[in-house]
């Protein structure tokens, strides 16, 4: 992983002038993983939004106090980069670029002050549900899509790298789970999982997590960011099986969604 120095050595190429690289190319410079899945991640990101443009093309206002400068470039600071992302990406990427600010450190209530101070930020519905979708546990950003959609679809936040007793005292960690109900979800990004050994780990572990923990753990690929219906409806199943017992408010809600999903054309 190059450093934001480097980074930013390579898209100062493309923003001459007095522009402020912001949006999802200054988190890239700030060393984020948030490009669109399948895009490599050495590619420069020098669009959406890039210099001082949010995902309308139009330009934004970017005070003096919000601006770094790396290599010569001048950025959006890691907070107000955070929360440009948070009001003008997908709420999927949206959700995955605040997980990772916030696993670098930056502060949830020092986003809601400084997003008092912008205009069309403060008591911005959209904004305020992507911050609280945040969790700095995600390790990726296959994690945090699966985790939004599990999200809104109505069922309970499921907490991230949840703890399990694995062989000879080593525990093991599940991206997404249930404790109570010993249902868990791991996202199989290509990145993390490939090669024989990564493999031949992953199916060990899998398999101790299944026979020796009792737990239910569903697999979910980068199909969940287009096609999240199957999983879901295999958290449901596993849920309901293990004895979860949601209000009829919340049973419906879900029901609803996930009718709505199959009827959506998929891409």
């Amino acid at each position: 992983m190059e450093t934001p120095e480097g980074r930013a050595r390579l898209l100062s190429g493309a923003c001459a002038g007095d522009f402020v690289v912001a949006g999802r190319a200054a988190a890239w410079v700030w060393g984020l993983d948030v490009l669109p899945a399948g895009v490599g991640e050495m590619r420069c990101p020098a669009d959406d939004p890039a210099c001082g443009q949010n995902t309308e093309g139009r330009p934004v206002p970017v005070p003096d106090g919000h601006v770094e400068t790396l290599a010569g470039l001048r950025v959006t600071s890691r907070s107000r980069t955070a929360l440009d992302c948070a009001r003008w990406l997908p709420r999927l990427h949206a959700v995955a670029a605040l997980d990772q600010f916030l696993r670098l450190g930056v502060d949830r209530g020092d986003l809601r002050v400084l997003a008092r101070e912008l205009d069309g930020y403060h008591r911005n519905k959209r904004l305020s549900a992507v911050l609280r979708a945040g969790d700095e546990g995600a390790q990726s950003p296959g994690e945090s899509w699966t985790r939004t959609q599990i999200i809104d679809a109505g069922f309970p936040p499921p907490a991230t790298q949840c703890l399990v007793p694995g062989p000879r005292g080593s525990p093991y960690l599940i991206d997404l789970g249930y404790d109570h109900h010993r249902v868990g979800l791991e996202y199989d990004g290509e990145r993390h999982h490939t090669g024989r050994t990564a493999r031949a780990h992953d199916d060990a572990r899998l398999r101790w997590l299944r026979k020796e923990q009792g737990w239910t753990v569903i697999t979910v690929t980068k199909d969940v960011l287009h096609r999240p219906a199957p999983y879901l409806e295999a958290l449901l199943t596993a849920l309901l099986d293990r004895d979860w017992k949601p209000d009829e408010p919340t049973l419906a809600r879900i029901t609803l969604h996930l009718h709505r999903l199959r009827r959506r054309p998929f891409h």
